[in-house]
């Protein structure tokens, strides 16, 4: 009886859940995990629930749009095709194609974090 419960411990401890299609329903535009890295040993990454994300278009003064991600970490904004900068604790540029979607997930850790953008 305790070796499911010891496999149930070390799944849950796994860490964080990065296949987030399913709870996409954008059909175009952008979406994206973040992700409470970690940068020390022992430590677990966690979603980024509640947190905003800014997304800025060329040639226009302040934010585009700002979304709020889940608590789940998932954001999702509808966005037509252009090049944005996108940001949260830093910012990247994302391209949304004519046709689709751009995923552009966030993990905070060492030096900062990082973005990783793929296109959908």
């Amino acid at each position: 009886m305790k070796y499911p419960v010891l496999l149930a411990l070390l799944l849950g401890a796994c860490g964080v859940d990065r296949n987030i299609e399913n709870d996409i329903t954008i059909g175009h535009g952008a979406y994206g995990l973040l992700v409470k890295g970690c940068d020390t040993s022992g430590c677990v990454d966690q979603v980024d629930g509640n947190e905003q994300v800014m997304i800025f278009a060329p040639g226009q003064p302040g934010a585009f749009d700002t979304v709020t991600s889940d608590d789940n970490g998932v954001y999702q904004v509808e966005l037509p095709a252009d090049t944005y900068q996108i940001c949260t604790y830093s910012c990247t540029q994302i391209t949304v194609p004519s046709a689709g979607t751009v995923r552009a997930d966030w993990t905070s850790g060492p030096g900062g974090g990082n973005w990783s953008v793929t296109q959908h």
